[in-house]
């Protein structure tokens, strides 16, 4: 549509114009208005979707014209009165064109947000596609990957000075609550979850019962001050220490602190903390001992296959942990392999273990580890709900994990993204778990850190479509599945097509099954499942910006996305935007991820996002490492001295 000519700037308006500029800016305005009408007619639930079957956009010269309070009232009043005439002296004039440029508006910035949002995916998409298309299908033979596992390094980090963390650690010791702040302390509520907490310098007490020092770098000259502190603390249920970079001084500070008082820790989250094998077995000697932890998460320490033996004691051992995470701990496949093959030596004479959810993402696990793994699932005793396996060079080698997953019947996750997949393989794994009894989310897509960690994506085509499809189907208890980037082509088609006097593209109202492929077959697919909650697919091929194209897919993904909102309203009476922001990451993992919740982690990566700072990933200068192991070794020295000095 050609812009039309509002005026001059206001400003510049003589007294002989204001007549003229009153009529065309009526003319003008009716037409947007007439615009905005039509659109909502075409698409009553998605106005931007109407404006773009019009192929229009409001014209941004709207935005220039008066309003109620603004510096031309008295022009905004004139142009109401013409536009909504009514008896003289009535205010309903000049509200209802208010709320015409208030339409008008939204309209406007919603166009434009979307249509940034959208150019953002396509670019998004168009890396993805470059990495993808780079790798092709992963050829095993020629490109081996170690099944040693990347390696297990905390972020980049500098040690803290004690000064900077004391006002926190104070506010511990003296077992004060959220409400009662010392110096320093300020209160605040939770981004989304609105829990009330109470923010130091360094460090986050929440209501709930989590301390959040991730990043902040206790150091292992600061983490018995912090233990210290906890010894007379009665609020603290979470211990959430990511990226402190301990070492052993840390882990037998944490160690000597748990025989002290152990029921007053549930969660211990250590992740990037350089914890070895030696310095686990301080650890696991403590937890042992305690009914009152539930979830251990030691993701980015180089635990190692040395520390098989004392994970095996921990798990059997600890009456009450359900959750184990050793993403990338350097435990190899051979590592992982035996963890396992003796916890499946173990199950069959003992009651169910309480462990629920085990993390081996970016472990190295491979064809000895997936054999002992299957094995595991196989034994009636077995309780395992989640198993996250992604990162790891699976490839055809996942045919070992099959037998397992056929017989299991707890199992309700199951992550494999950038695992090396092809059609044929997962084919065969779908198979095994179509109709599975419990399983409900699968993720077959691709990680962010598949690169990073020099891993392989996934590549998963159009061949893979009928298997999908028949999985989707045969699996009423499936309410999660991600493809993430794929080379399963949308699959729009060209049909034929009608137009209106309004020269508008009026497609056939029903489009049959055979005439689909592609995600539209998916989509089509999961229009019809009654406990489908979240499906995410974005093909890497590029669509056709056609306009019959667009609503070919808008009408073949919107009864999908409806049954699916559908659901949702079913199961959780919230809305899909509210179930998104809430509930969805409950289907990927358990509800136990709320107590490691970091508002520092969190504003790290949200400031990643938004392209205001970055994820340091590399040690450029190894100093703190150094240090830190050093600290580290001159404990165990000491340690050993003194146990030679008892003997």
């Amino acid at each position: 549509m050609g812009k039309m000519t509002v005026a001059p700037a206001l400003t510049d308006i003589l007294p002989t114009d204001v007549a003229d500029y009153l009529c065309v800016t009526i003319v003008f305005l009716k037409s947007q208005l007439r615009l905005l009408y039509k659109a909502h007619a075409l698409s009553p639930g998605d106005l931007i979707a109407g404006l773009r079957e019009l192929d229009v956009y409001i014209d941004k010269q709207v935005l220039l014209l008066p309003r109620r309070r603004g510096l031309h009232a008295d022009l905004a009043n004139a142009l109401a009165e013409r536009l909504h005439p009514s008896p003289r002296g009535s205010k309903g004039p000049i509200i209802r064109y208010e709320e015409d440029l208030i339409r008008l508006r939204r309209a406007i910035s919603e166009h434009s947000q979307r249509d940034t949002a959208e150019a953002a995916a396509v670019r998004d998409i168009s890396n993805w596609s470059r990495r993808i298309l780079e790798q092709g299908p992963w050829d095993e033979t020629n490109d081996p990957i170690s099944l040693a596992g990347p390696p297990a390094l905390p972020m980049p980090v500098e040690l803290s000075d004690l000064q900077t963390l004391t006002p926190f650690f104070e506010h511990l010791k003296q077992d004060l609550t959220v409400w009662d702040p010392l110096d320093g302390g300020h209160q605040a509520a939770e981004p989304y979850y609105k829990i009330h907490l109470l923010e130091y310098q360094k460090g986050v007490l929440y209501a709930d019962g989590r301390l959040d020092l991730c990043k902040k770098v206790v150091g292992p000259y600061n983490i018995e001050p912090l233990m210290d502190a906890l010894r007379t603390n009665n609020l603290v249920r979470h211990f959430l220490l990511g990226n402190n970079v301990i070492g052993a001084a840390g882990a037998r500070a944490i160690g000597k602190f748990i025989l002290e008082r152990p029921e007053s820790i549930e969660t211990w989250y250590l992740a990037g903390n350089c914890v070895d094998s030696c310095s686990l077995r301080c650890l696991v000697d403590a937890w042992v001992t305690s009914g009152a932890v539930t979830n251990i998460w030691l993701k980015r320490n180089p635990l190692g296959s040395a520390a098989v033996d004392d994970l095996f004691r921990l798990i059997t051992t600890a009456p009450n942990l359900r959750t184990i995470d050793l993403d990338q701990t350097e435990l190899g496949d051979a590592g992982v392999a035996r963890l396992f093959s003796v916890l499946a030596e173990h199950i069959p004479g003992h009651p169910k273990l309480p462990l629920r959810h085990v993390y081996l993402n970016a472990c190295g696990v491979g064809p000895k580890s997936l054999v002992a793994i299957s094995t595991y699932l196989s034994s009636t005793n077995c309780s395992i709900e989640s198993l996250y396996l992604s990162l790891n060079p699976l490839g055809s080698h996942i045919v070992s994990l099959l037998p397992g997953l056929q017989t299991n019947s707890s199992l309700q996750r199951l992550t494999l993204a950038s695992t090396g997949q092809t059609d044929e393989y997962v084919a065969l794994l779908l198979a095994a778990v179509t109709n599975h009894p419990s399983l409900r989310s699968l993720d077959l897509g691709q990680s962010y850190q598949t690169q990073d960690l020099s891993q392989r994506y996934n590549w998963l085509t159009g061949s893979l479509v009928d298997d999908l499809c028949n999985f989707i189907s045969s699996s009423p208890k499936l309410q999660y599945l991600s493809l993430s980037y794929t080379l399963i082509p949308t699959g729009v088609i060209s049909l034929p097509v009608a137009r209106s006097p309004l020269r508008l593209i009026r497609l056939p109202s029903i489009i049959a099954d055979s005439e689909l492929s592609g995600l539209c077959a998916i989509h089509r697919t999961i229009s019809r499942h009654t406990q489908m909650l979240y499906f995410s697919a974005k093909s890497i091929w590029p669509v056709i910006p056609d306009l019959q194209q667009r609503r070919v897919l808008s009408q073949i993904e919107s009864p999908a996305r409806g049954r699916m909102a559908a659901n949702v309203q079913n199961g959780y009476q919230l809305t899909y935007n509210e179930f998104l922001a809430a509930e969805k990451r409950f289907l990927v993992s358990p509800r136990d991820v709320r107590f490691i919740d970091s508002v520092y982690r969190n504003r790290d990566a949200g400031m990643a996002r938004r392209g205001e700072g970055r994820l340091e990933k590399y040690w450029g200068d190894e100093r703190v490492l150094e240090e830190v192991k050093r600290v580290g070794a001159d404990v165990w020295g000491r340690r050993e001295k003194s146990r030679g000095t008892t003997s």
